[in-house]
């Protein structure tokens, strides 16, 4: 390799960025330039090899640098949106499992002397608060044993057999500023202003880390949410050759959830410490932490059983009190009535009714 190529990398790979973002070169991508980009990027050299999952169990500290990262969204890319986003753990330690992160795309309006057939223009800044999980294997006892209620196994990442051990998943929320221009030929036209509240989920998959310590990853995610906005629609006249406007829509709630991003996009981090190393549980490396935690659950555990026996206890010893306690009131009340009877005066019948019952006896 040219040693003047080796040492100036860095710098082509920045002017290769620069110039796919002018729009200029953008609207007048071919094939041969793109395959000179590719063969540039491809002898460039860079020293890379696969991630490892990391399961030691010890707590480590992060510097600033290595809790920065960089993504861009590869979907865009293909629609010529130039986008970039930067990420931030809120944690310094490697048991931290919330980000935020904030995200900018722009696709600028291009001056032009003809009406185009497809208009897509945007600019969309986004803040998202992230939560990073992993698929944690299920005991059959103790803390690590699979959920049972409903809204637990909702959000539960226990699993007998882990599927998917080497990906780091993720869910969170994101609030969304877009202002856009879309017009496709054939369909009217939509011009305005949203603002989007929604979920994210996804996962990120390790790819490659680098000689100097950066890494390298991929993301796949999807992004739904509800939708406030206004827009005019507009139409394309042929015989003018103009665009009309048709309606307009003050601010108003969508009542269907709308999706806001179906990505597949790279991330950059910077340091010594790649994302197998992060978001880690921290009852899997916190060894205090996790002493603790059996601690509270065995006391738990032996209260709850102990509860459990004395509710048993409780049920048969109240059965049985209730059982003897019918039964001596059942006795109290025959003796009362046998009280009364014996201290009722008994009833003297005259005789002629005892000499027509003697009759009547000796009839039958």
């Amino acid at each position: 390799m040219p040693k003047r190529l080796k040492k100036t990398h860095y710098s082509l790979y920045f002017k290769l960025f620069l110039l796919s973002l002018h729009p200029i070169y953008i609207q007048q991508v071919t094939l041969k330039r793109l395959t000179y980009v590719f063969v540039l990027i491809i002898c460039v050299r860079v020293t890379a090899f696969a991630q490892l999952m990391d399961n030691s169990h010890k707590v480590e500290k992060l510097s600033q640098k290595e809790r920065i990262s960089v993504r861009t969204s590869l979907t865009d890319w293909v629609l010529l949106t130039p986008n970039i986003g930067i990420e931030y753990d809120l944690g310094s330690k490697n048991w931290n499992r919330y980000s935020l992160n904030f995200n900018l795309r722009y696709r600028p309006s291009s001056s032009d002397t003809y009406v185009q057939p497809v208009v897509f223009n945007i600019f969309e800044a986004t803040l998202e608060g992230r939560v990073y999980w992993r698929e944690r294997q299920a005991q059959s006892s103790g803390y690590l044993r699979r959920h049972t209620n409903l809204w637990d196994k909702l959000w539960s990442c226990r699993v007998m057999v882990p599927s998917h051990p080497k990906w780091i998943f993720y869910r969170g929320l994101y609030l969304t500023y877009s202002d856009y221009n879309i017009y496709f030929d054939g369909i009217n036209g939509r011009a305005g202003q949203a603002i989007m509240f929604g979920g994210s989920w996804g996962f990120i998959k390790p790819f490659l880390a680098f000689q100097n310590g950066n890494s390298l990853d991929m993301e796949f995610g999807l992004s739904i949410g509800l939708c406030y906005q206004k827009f005019h629609t507009y139409t394309h006249y042929k015989k003018d050759n103009t665009y009309r406007w048709r309606s307009h829509v003050n601010w108003r709630l969508e009542t269907y959830p709308m999706p806001r991003d179906i990505h597949i996009g790279v991330v950059y981090r910077f340091g010594n410490y790649p994302i197998q190393k992060k978001y880690r549980w921290r009852y899997d490396v916190d060894m205090e932490y996790r002493a603790r935690i059996d601690s509270i659950y065995e006391h738990n555990l032996s209260h709850k059983e102990q509860k459990f026996i004395r509710d048993s206890i409780y049920k048969v010893v109240s059965k049985d009190f209730r059982v003897l306690y019918d039964s001596c009131v059942q006795v109290r009340k025959a003796e009362a009535q046998q009280a009364i009877d014996a201290r009722a005066p008994k009833r003297i019948e005259p005789a002629a009714t005892t000499e027509k019952k003697q009759q009547k006896k000796k009839s039958k």
